[in-house]
């Protein structure tokens, strides 16, 4: 490890310390040790208190007690009913001896320290907990034994004690006895209770310290515990050693050394704390962190460091307060400097050079954190000071892994984070002023300050203040700020001292300012024309050259404009644009008299703007908008506001905004731009881009040669405005009798009623013609998402703040500004019923905005015309039908965030629905603009929210149950999450208030599960119509979502019975057929669905076809599943259903080159309007053909493209808030990169995001997930296993591997080798095998040591089959075969082998099969294969668990008539078959070992490949009957356990010899798949040519009587006697 010069200087710095000093400090540490010690064990005593729910009461006789042997006589003495308990529970007693007499010697430690509380010597209070214990047996022999076994589980922790009283005593190790002392108190208090309330019963047959959680909990927060004491204790003797160093050497001869010891110790102490964050970081920290400003700093940082010119900032580096700060000497940094000097890219320029000077802690010992962020007055997001330190805390997190561990701990509980208060001292103060992080800092840079509101400002300030205390004796600060903004910020500090600052002045900035001018001065017109003529020149022949002019005039203007601009950067970049493209006169004249102030400079802006615009009330209401709006506008956005109310196109905006407003306003166009033609912004031909098709351009040609159709104008124009279009348009004046259109048909109409093209159907308000292709597509997409800001903040203050100036022609009123705003948003709102699903973004600020807006007007003061408009406009929103339809129509698809910004607006809080009935009450002053039913409803909905709402829920419940008929477009959706809303708005009281558990809920989380069937016919009854099939259907499917199939087929069929034909309610009762196993009705249902869908609807076919398809391969017709496969894929490629099935299909077939073509061709093709191209949607949604696409993928040539689509499908879902989704894309992409593309970095480190994942996730999702986690871990670990291996064995460092390696085996909190002192313990998972093997095999550890790592899983598997459960005994073999493999025991290992495969024997023997060598084997010379670990893609179950066991990793149904994946949310599995017919899952593939059944041929497939073995409810042996008498009944997944996992088709039935791997979790392998395997020849990588193997079949004679004898004829059964010498010999 590598530290700069610079780094061990500031250390040394930091360190010098006299030894006086440390002497003065001496006796304050010590009593600060006492105290600590006193604190942990009140602690423990009143966790004790709590569990065993009584009081610990040691007395005087247990005060006295100074050994075991008092123990047992006080035990014996004070009750008669323990009479003799040493000769009645010798082996109790003798338990009691060993584990506590190390309590007993090393308890007096703590006497003088607890002396003074009322429990006296530690030893006593815990003999005091053992006695309670014994007693609480109460005679019962059961829980004697049970006690004896827990207390025996407890032997590490005595001995762990016994080990420390040989060692000199100090504070240290004082605080790790103590530690481990409350620990056996709380453990004691846990069996109490166990005991008491009789559990103990369930962990009598396991490891009691693993299985129970809260004692799992209790161990974790004892290695929690001992880390910071030795965290502490490394710190302390840095510190010490390098104060030594100092005091004897001089620094210049001591910096290598220091280098050394440092990195060494540093690097020992990273990696114990990063060790917890891999086991413990969250998904809560991003959840709770990572806001919206957390990206957009991001994005403002990459823009302004995309625009530093080389040497920008550098006079910086100059200034002694700077230095001082960067050298960690100060606290705080102020820079402070006037508009438009620069300060922003000031603050890049620190954060560059922050960065830079700490790269090397940052990536080694994240030791130094620097995090950032910018404030601009007119995003919101960026101005909210909780979300400023969230983002600061949230960047720190991403840098340093134990600041993270923090943070997930805070973040934990709500409160810790809820203000910025709280934020501020839990996150940052907390951690950084630990002396468990004395060696970790925080730089944080801060810009804009001033732009934050007041109060904002005030609090951050005084939170920075406390920061002075903390360096004013000198040390160095943790936290240190650098605020930079403009002067005025000095106003609001209030601190006792006169705070330094750095003033930006022109002295200082000057270079900067004339680097800037230079580089724009390089695009102007004029010099680019001088350079043009100086080339020219330069051909010329050289007496007749003239001097260049282009330097001289660049040199001049330079000159000119650097001594006007004052140092101000802003003044300069407004001058340059003026005269960008003027000749060299208009440039003379601009110069000789230009501004003097920036604000003088913004001033002449505005004016020539104002001179050069006739109209000026457009100009006025964009400015008022960008000045006022809660986020930044896009300009589709800004382009539908300037047409209202006439909706008149604005084709020439595009370009008035890069050219007359190019001064005032920034244009930041989206990423990845592209018009439909597939071009962006940079080839765009012209501002509105080019026609977005070849009929586009046709058109064009066909204006211009005069031959456009001619539209009837006065028709349109006399037709009548409907009364409901009138009565809301809320920019009409009351009463007036003008026509909207004007009367006046004679006017000139240059475009003829012809609209901008928008994405409306049909406005809400006014006319437009209907005539198809009279909407004029004005701008291509990227241009209306291009999103529009001021392009500096004084625009923006010259506008809002007018300090004391005279008004000009484009002054806002800035009063009437948020009325204003108000009353178009509720305008905008009108578009909403009609607005197309590309063009939904058009709506999307009212939708968000509108109330926030609203809530800045005062209703008292403003004239009852403009009250009347927003009262009314909120009764249309509230009230009426279209309004509430307008509203909720604005959603994009399912994924979109607005579903959750309804409920977190309008449900989780009731600030906002408090705000609309204060309008409301304003209604009773109306009575002559409403009428009464109007007024009666406003006056009732203005007392209760419940009232509010419930025409809200009402309409909502039409949308859901009332359509058209079937084939109602509005059938696409099936209002999943508006039914939820409904759950949600009808949760509410009459104050708005909605319970806890609701006001968290995110809409990923929706599952109709969750309410009962009657709730949700509760809900329906809102639109209650039992005459309507569709209100049947509605409510019908939202039944079968929530898995309610009664209720779901009643009302299916009656909506059949009142509409025969009608095709949807086929599809349901189809649907719930196939789940119930009927597939001949599923099939004849959907059939019927599909034939009587409607002739628009022809391409849903796309989505019932491939159910028929599934259900038809589930029953074995393969030629008619392919052929109905293909028919759904032609029907609608589109469909992820289609896709799925048709490549399985494929897949079946071995056809390779279809396969990759069908896989190209979905590549090609992008979903809708989206980024995603169907084949990443597919893999998106989470379908598992990852071993079909492998399969392909290699025989194919490995094509580029798959990968691209599966790191595109990564990469979107790294955001999503659905924790399962994510978790599966990781874990599988690894797995295809490991298994078929040779990847094996790539693998482990997309297997350790998905651990992360989980880990991350809440405790329901990860018990739900667990077998996913499982099988992420198991990969994960066989390979740190393998590559330990390789490492060893080329004398390479194998550290890395076996670390992590260990921290997957560990169950508790884990640790590495330089950290003895913890307590480890393992659980029965396959990484505690693979480090035991290690351990044993190549580390050659101590037999006690290795065994430890197997004792869960042994006595697991051997207490499987001690229980009264017969039909578990063959998968409990199984388990305990693999793992006596993993230990070494081939002897045992392979006589359980011999009694599973007698099995196999039987029915051979039996059903008269002759053994051949079909396949030309013989037995392969394999058990001198060196030994390593390669887990085998699967989890730590048995393959018979895992084969009957689907649901874990089940593929999203679709939910078909939808753009999107609603339906998947709910993990509707569309081929769950349930018991008792077991079938074959095709789709979850992955779930077991690769079979016959999922591979196809290991070499490249023939063009007709031999088919593979179906799993499907036919295969299943039937039971075998013997003279009449039946001796074996061996189902399918029983004889699992007997398959070759290779590629081969040969079955069970005629391989000739299975060879069992060593390492790997129960793969097994046919003599001819095995050669595959040593060969490196499988076309999936599974297991390791390194592995060594146990040849099961044939059976070796004599293995089978090794542990089992024959009953009778034919049976055999497992001897109990040679189990239980495994159990003596193992455990």
């Amino acid at each position: 490890m590598r530290i700069t010069g610079v780094l061990v200087q500031k250390r040394q710095r930091r360190a010098q310390h006299s030894i006086a000093e440390k002497r003065q400090t001496s006796q304050y540490c010590v009593m600060e040790d006492q105290q600590d010690i006193r604190a942990m064990w009140d602690t423990a005593v009143a966790a004790y208190e709590k569990e065993t729910e009584r009081k610990l009461v040691t007395g005087v006789a247990l005060r006295e007690v100074t050994t075991v042997d008092g123990l047992v006589d006080l035990i014996e003495h004070q009750n008669s009913d323990f009479s003799g308990f040493r000769s009645r529970h010798a082996k109790l007693a003798s338990r009691l001896q060993k584990c506590f007499k190390p309590v007993a010697i090393i308890g007096g430690i703590a006497k003088e320290t607890l002396s003074t509380t009322p429990y006296g010597p530690a030893s006593s209070a815990i003999f005091g907990a053992v006695v309670h214990l014994i007693q609480a047996a109460q005679k019962v022999t059961e829980a004697y034994d049970w006690i004896e076994r827990a207390l025996g589980q407890l032997q590490e922790f005595t001995d762990r004690l016994d080990l420390y009283r040989q060692n000199t005593m100090d504070a240290v190790l004082e605080k790790k006895i103590t530690a481990i002392l409350t620990c056996l108190l709380k453990v004691i208090g846990r069996c109490e209770t166990l005991v008491t309330r009789g559990r103990f019963k369930q962990y009598l047959h396991v490891v009691f310290l693993v299985k129970d959680e809260k004692t799992k909990k209790m161990l974790d927060d004892l290695n929690e515990s001992l880390d910071k004491e030795q965290r502490y204790l490394v710190a302390a003797s840095y510190a010490s050693q390098k104060t030594t160093e100092q005091g004897v050497k001089a620094l210049a001869e001591t910096a290598a050394e220091t280098q050394k010891i440092g990195g060494s110790i540093v690097q020992l102490l990273e990696d114990s704390r990063a060790r917890e964050v891999t086991k413990d970081e969250s998904d809560l920290v991003q959840r709770s962190l990572e806001l919206p400003a957390a990206d957009r700093t991001l994005v403002l940082y990459e823009e302004f460091r995309s625009k530093l010119l080389k040497g920008t900032g550098s006079w910086l580096q100059k200034e002694a307060l700077f230095t001082a700060w960067s050298e960690q000497k100060i606290p705080i940094l102020w820079v402070f400097g006037g508009p438009g000097s620069g300060k922003s890219h000031l603050s890049t320029w620190t954060i560059e050079y922050l960065l830079r000077l700490y790269e090397d802690e940052r990536t080694q010992t994240a030791g130094v954190s620097v995090a950032y962020f910018y404030i601009k007055e007119n995003e919101q997001q960026l101005r909210d000071l909780n979300a400023i330190l969230k983002t600061l805390a949230w960047q720190i997190a991403e840098n340093d892994p134990v600041f993270k561990k923090h943070a997930a701990e805070i973040c934990s509980t709500k409160k810790n984070i809820i203000s910025a208060e709280q934020t501020w001292l839990n996150l940052f103060v907390a951690f950084y002023q630990s002396k468990a992080n004395a060696d970790k800092s925080a730089m944080l840079v801060v810009d804009g300050l001033d732009e934050a509101p007041r109060a904002a400002r005030s609090t951050l300030l005084g939170l920075f203040k406390g920061l002075l205390s903390e360096n004013a004796d000198g040390t160095r600060p943790h936290i240190q700020v650098a605020v930079i903004g403009r002067i005025t910020l000095k106003g609001d500090m209030d601190f006792e001292r006169e705070e330094k600052f750095i003033q930006v002045s022109r002295e200082k900035n000057q270079e900067d300012l004339d680097r800037y001018i230079v580089d724009r001065l390089s695009t102007l017109d004029i010099i680019k024309r001088l350079g043009e003529l100086d080339k020219q020149e330069a051909k010329k022949p050289s007496k007749k050259q003239n001097k260049p002019q282009a330097p001289v005039a660049k040199r001049k203007l330079k000159d000119k404009i650097s001594s006007y601009a004052d140092g101000v950067f802003l003044w300069a970049k407004l001058l340059l644009d003026q005269i960008h493209d003027k000749d060299y006169r208009e440039i003379e004249k601009i110069l000789s008299r230009p501004p003097s102030s920036l604000e003088g400079m913004v001033k002449h802006v505005y004016q020539r703007l104002s001179v050069e615009e006739d109209d000026l009330e457009p100009i006025k209401r964009l400015l008022t908008w960008t000045a006022y709006a809660q986020r930044p506008l896009l300009f589709g956005e800004i382009e539908l506001i300037l047409s209202l109310p006439s909706r008149a196109p604005n084709l020439l905006l595009w370009d008035k905004f890069q050219g007359k407003l190019a001064s005032i306003y920034e244009l930041s166009i989206p990423e990845h731009s592209a018009d439909d033609d597939g071009e962006g912004p940079e080839e765009a031909g012209n501002a509105a881009g080019d026609p977005p098709n070849d009929e586009g351009e046709r058109k064009m040609q066909q204006e211009e040669n005069g031959e456009w159709n001619e539209v009837d104008v006065n028709e349109k124009e006399n037709e009548e405005v409907s009364s409901e279009q009138e009565a809301h348009d809320l920019s009409a004046d009351e009463g007036s009798d003008e026509d909207d259109h004007g009367s006046d048909t004679s006017g000139f109409k240059l475009l003829d009623d012809l609209e901008t093209d928008r994405g409306l159907d049909a406005l809400a308000m006014g006319e437009l013609s209907d005539v198809a292709g009279e909407h004029l597509h004005a701008y291509a997409d990227w241009q209306s998402k291009t999103r529009i800001t001021f392009s500096h903040l004084q625009f923006r203050e010259f506008l809002v703040l007018k300090k004391n100036r005279e008004p000009i022609d484009l002054d806002i009123d800035t009063e009437r500004s948020q009325l204003e705003i108000t009353i178009t948003c509720l305008e905008l709102l009108e578009f909403g019923f009609d607005v197309q699903t590309n063009s939904k973004y058009l709506i999307d600020y009212p939708c968000r905005f509108f109330v926030q807006h609203l809530e800045l007007v005062d209703p008292a003061s403003i004239n009852d015309e403009d009250r009347y408009k927003i009262v009314r406009g909120i009764y249309w929103l509230f009230h009426e039908d279209r309004g509430i339809k307008s509203f909720f129509n604005a959603p994009v698809d399912s994924d979109s965030d607005m579903w959750d910004e309804y409920w977190t607006t309008w449900l989780a809080t009731n600030t906002h629905t408090n705000s609309i009935r204060t309008w409301l009450s304003y209604a009773e002053k109306m009575t002559e603009r409403f009428d009464e039913t109007t007024i009666s409803w406003m006056k009732v909905a203005s007392k209760s929210t419940r009232e509010l709402v419930q025409q809200w829920v009402k309409t909502l419940a039409s949308i859901w149950l009332t359509k058209t008929g079937f084939d109602d477009d509005a059938y696409m959706d099936k209002s999943e999450r508006l039914v939820w809303l409904m759950h949600g708005l009808t949760s509410l009281d009459a104050n708005g208030n909605i319970e806890s558990s609701l006001q968290d809920f995110a809409f990923y989380q929706l599952d109709f599960s969750k309410l009962s069937a009657a709730r949700l016919r509760e809900l329906a009854d809102f639109a209650l119509d039992e005459t309507n099939p569709h209100w049947h259907t509605g409510l019908a499917w939202i039944d079968m979502e929530g898995y309610y199939y009664d209720e779901a087929v009643h009302h299916f069929q009656k909506a059949l019975a009142l509409e025969p034909h009608a095709w949807l309610p086929k599809e349901g009762l189809a649907r719930i057929y196939g789940q119930q196993a009927k597939y001949s009705e599923a099939i004849q249902l959907m059939d019927e669905a599909y034939k009587s869908l409607p002739e628009k609807f022809f391409y849903l076919g796309g989505f019932l076809l491939p159910y028929i398809a599934d259900w038809k391969d589930i029953i074995g017709d393969d030629e008619g599943a392919y052929e109905t496969a293909l028919q759904g894929y032609l029907a609608e490629p589109s469909s992820y259903l289609a896709q799925d099935r048709y490549l399985r299909a494929l897949d079946r077939r071995g056809d390779t080159s279809s396969f990759i073509y069908a896989l190209k061709c979905m590549h090609e093709q992008v979903w809708l309007d989206s980024e995603m191209s169907y084949l990443v949607r597919y893999l998106k949604l989470g379908h598992d053909l990852y071993s079909e696409i492998g399969r392909a993928y290699n025989a194919e040539g490995r094509p580029r493209f798959v990968i691209e689509a599966m790191e595109k499908s990564l990469s979107m879902t790294s955001a999503a808030k659905d924790p399962s989704m994510k978790l599966f894309i990781q874990g599988e992409v690894g797995t295809f990169q490991y298994q078929y593309n040779d990847n094996t970095e790539g693998a482990m480190k997309l297997w350790e995001q998905a651990l992360k994942t989980f880990t991350s996730a809440g405790p329901q999702f990860q018990k739900d997930n667990k077998r996913n986690r499982d099988w992420y871990g198991n990969f994960l670990a066989r390979l740190c296993f393998d590559a330990a291996v390789s490492a060893q064995k080329s004398g390479t460092n194998c550290w890395p591997y076996t670390k992590r390696l260990k921290q997957l085996a560990i169950i508790t909190s884990t640790t590495d080798e330089d950290f003895p002192d913890f307590f480890d313990f393992f659980g029965p998972g396959y990484a505690s095998m693979l480090w035991g093997c290690w351990l044993r095999t190549y580390e050659k550890a101590d037999e006690s040591i290795w065994k430890k790592t197997f004792k869960v899983r042994i006595l697991d598997e051997l207490n499987t089959l001690d229980d009264e459960d017969p039909t578990n005994d063959m998968a409990g073999l199984h388990s305990l075969a693999i793992t006596l493999l993993h230990l070494g025991d081939d002897e045992a290992a392979g006589a359980i082998l011999a009694v599973l495969f007698m099995l196999l024997k039987v029915v051979r023997d039996t059903m008269g099969e002759e053994i051949t060598n079909d396949d030309g084997e013989g037995d392969p010379a394999v058990d001198d294969v060196d030994e390593e670990a390669k887990h085998d893609r699967d989890n730590d179950t048995t393959d018979e668990e895992k084969n009957s066991d689907h649901d874990w990793k089940q593929v999203q149904a679709e939910d078909p008539k939808r753009e999107t994946d609603d339906f998947s949310d709910h993990r509707f599995p569309i081929d769950e078959i349930p018991a008792p017919a077991p079938a074959s899952n095709t789709q979850n593939q992955e779930a077991t070992p690769p079979s016959k059944s999922q591979s196809s041929t290991h070499s490249t497939p023939s063009s007709n490949p031999p088919p593979p073995l179906h799993r499907r409810p036919t295969d299943h042996f039937e039971a075998v009957t013997i003279n009449g008498t039946t001796r074996l009944a061996l189902s399918l997944d029983i004889a699992r356990i007997h398959d070759c996992n290779g590629p081969c088709t040969t079955d069970y039935f005629h391989y000739t010899s299975l060879h069992v791997c060593k390492i790997c979790l129960g793969t097994k392998f046919c003599g001819e798949c095995l050669r595959l395997v040593q060969e490196e020849k499988l076309v999936c990588r599974d297991c390791s040519p390194q592995h060594a193997w146990y040849q099961a079949w044939p059976i070796p004679e004599g293995k089978v009587e090794v542990a089992a004898e024959k009953e009778g004829e034919e049976r055999w059964v497992v001897r109990k006697e040679w189990l239980e010498g495994l159990r003596g010999e193992w455990l």
